[in-house]
Formats: C-alpha cells, sequence, structure tokens
C-alpha cells in the first residue's frame, strides 16, 4: 500500500470507528435484562400485594413482574446524559487530534509523490529514505489509530459498567419492601410489545433516580 493510499485509508477506519461508538452508552441495558430482586419469597407471592400499589404500579397474582424501557431511561435519566455528553466531547478530541495528524501526514505522503513523478530526488536512495520515514509515521498513526480505539471501548465499557451498577443497586432498594419478583429491561420494538397499566415503572424509576442524582450532585 502506497504512502497517501494508506493514510487515507486510516483515516477513513477512525472516522467510521468514532462514528459507530457515539452513541455507545444508549446500549447498557438494551438487551432484556432479568434482574431477580426478591430472592426470599415467600408463600405471599400468590396473593395480590396491596402495597405495591403506588403512582400506577399494581400487584400481579403469581410472579411479580415489571419492565423498564431503557430507551426512556437513558434518554431521560441525568447521570446517563450527563456521562454520554462527557464521552462525546472525549470521541470529538481524539477524532480532531486524529484528523491533525492524518492531515499532515498526508500532505507529506502528496508531496512525497510529487516529487518522485518529477524526479525531484537527486538519488534513489534518498527516495527510498524518503520513503520509508513516511511509512514509520503511517505506522505510527496506525498505532495512534488503535490506541484510540482500544480506549474508547474500555472508557465505553467502564461507563457502561457504571450506569448498569447504579441502576441495579438502586432497583435493589426501591423494591427493597418486596413489591416485584423480577424487573425486566426492554426498547422500542424489544420483548414487551404491549402491558397493561402498571407493568411499566420507567417513569416512576426516572423521576426517582434523577431525584438521587440531584440529590448527591447538588444540582
Amino acid at each position: 500500500m502506497c504512502p497517501v493510499n494508506g493514510v487515507h485509508f486510516i483515516i477513513n477506519e477512525a472516522v467510521k470507528f468514532m462514528k459507530k461508538h457515539s452513541i455507545v452508552l444508549n446500549v447498557v441495558l438494551s438487551m432484556v435484562v432479568s434482574v431477580f430482586l426478591s430472592s426470599c419469597c415467600t408463600t405471599e407471592k400468590n396473593e395480590v400485594d396491596s402495597s405495591a400499589k403506588s403512582d400506577g404500579m399494581t400487584g400481579v397474582v403469581g410472579t411479580r413482574i415489571v419492565f423498564i424501557n431503557t430507551d426512556t431511561l437513558m434518554n431521560n435519566y441525568l447521570l446517563a446524559i450527563e456521562l454520554n455528553e462527557a464521552f462525546l466531547k472525549k470521541q470529538e478530541e481524539m477524532r480532531t487530534e486524529l484528523n491533525v495528524k492524518a492531515k499532515s501526514l498526508d500532505q507529506e505522503a502528496n508531496e512525497f509523490q510529487r516529487k518522485l513523478q518529477n524526479n525531484g530526488f537527486l538519488s534513489e536512495a534518498r527516495a527510498v529514505d524518503a520513503r520509508d520515514q513516511l511509512l514509520v509515521k503511517q505506522e505510527n498513526l496506525r498505532k495512534l489509530q488503535q490506541e484510540m480505539m482500544d480506549r474508547t471501548v474500555r472508557e465505553q465499557n467502564e461507563l457502561n459498567r457504571q450506569l448498569f451498577d447504579k441502576i441495579t443497586s438502586f432497583l435493589k432498594e426501591y423494591n427493597k419492601d418486596n413489591k416485584f419478583d423480577i424487573v425486566l429491561s426492554t426498547q422500542l420494538g424489544g420483548t414487551v410489545l404491549y402491558s397493561e397499566k402498571g407493568y411499566d415503572i420507567t417513569n416512576d424509576v426516572v423521576r426517582l433516580l434523577n431525584e438521587e442524582y440531584k440529590s448527591s450532585s447538588g444540582k
């Protein structure tokens, strides 16, 4: 691969990767996850728990199941919004850094091609030396691109873990009086296509999570 084509390939691959990971935080709970919150349930689970009737939520005879729409949760939970914005800012900074370095190397590669085509090198050895220097810079740019990709994946995983831990910890406290046995997650087009009123606890969870976040962050 010639130096010019190599630089263009690195730029294109980096841009595609950054775009692909620009909204990755929304997948933190996008799969259906069953969280068993009442491991010590007794035969009371076969009765309607009248205490579970709160803010539109109703008890269910038998196993008591509710769900959270994670699209709504991630789009409205203040901590998730803040983390996503910080993540996007880092993505933009890395993309800018890579583009600046790639543009500089692209200019050097074009100049090398121009000189080569116009016999601008005094000797073949000088042309080979200039080519080798470009190839080294191209390899360094490729390594930088890979480092940025690896860093993006690590940060994505850490933020996903942080959000998942925060939400599941909140749900355990939210369910400390054992209103529910299982909390499912769904999203647009997910497994929950319809439910009666009382099974969707998304709005209540978002409201309480944001109240907790504002209280702890002083915002």
